[in-house]
């Protein structure tokens, strides 16, 4: 049995080839990539992460799938820098007992995906959540009560809803098929780390 991949290993090594500015950016995704190896659910495990020349991006998978949503309108905002752009779904399956990070890294051409992404996304229905002080919201097509975000000291964490999950779940499902090329783990990622 292959060992897992090392993500933050494999991801850094694509961010020192082809990221030259902003180089920070990929920080905040291995804070999100991190605190998603805690979570029981696969959805909330699995990422969308690019490299291009001016920093990086990650986003829940499902998230770029549902239109209108900050994550579907950024991911496909790239179309005309997508030679430089390298993209990647990241599937988050724990720690190791070395504390690395371990998952499954599937390289995919980022143009035809966006055009896979731009015809087949969802409506976004609401966006679910919870302030900082823990209180819930649900709001329709993320139209937010602006008192309420200032009584509640701002959004803590919010989940985007479309109006059909197993549509949504069907959706993601042919996109795994679309990315033709097998997933990066164990052995072959020490080979593209050397490089």
């Amino acid at each position: 049995m292959e060992k897992a991949t090392d993500i933050l290993a494999y991801l850094g090594a694509v961010l020192a080839e082809n990221t030259q500015q902003y180089r920070s950016d990929f920080e905040y995704d291995k804070k999100m990539l991190r605190e998603a190896a805690l979570k029981p659910k696969a959805e909330d495990r699995t990422f969308y992460w690019m490299s291009r020349p001016g920093g990086t991006w990650c986003f829940k998978e499902r998230d770029v799938f549902i239109r209108d949503t900050e994550p579907n309108i950024t991911w496909r905002y790239y179309e005309s820098e997508s030679n430089n752009i390298r993209a990647f779904r990241v599937l988050v399956t724990g720690i190791d007992e070395s504390g690395k990070l371990i998952g499954d890294i599937q390289p995919f051409h980022y143009l035809s995906q966006v055009e896979r992404v731009s015809r087949s996304a969802l409506p976004l229905h609401q966006v679910t959540g919870f302030y900082e002080d823990g209180t819930p919201f649900a709001a329709p097509k993320g139209n937010f009560n602006l008192s309420e975000l200032h009584e509640h000291g701002g959004i803590h964490e919010k989940h985007y809803e479309p109006e059909n999950e197993l549509e949504l779940a069907n959706t993601i499902a042919w996109e795994h098929r679309a990315q033709e090329r097998p997933a990066i783990r164990g052995s072959r990622i020490r080979k593209t780390i050397a490089r």
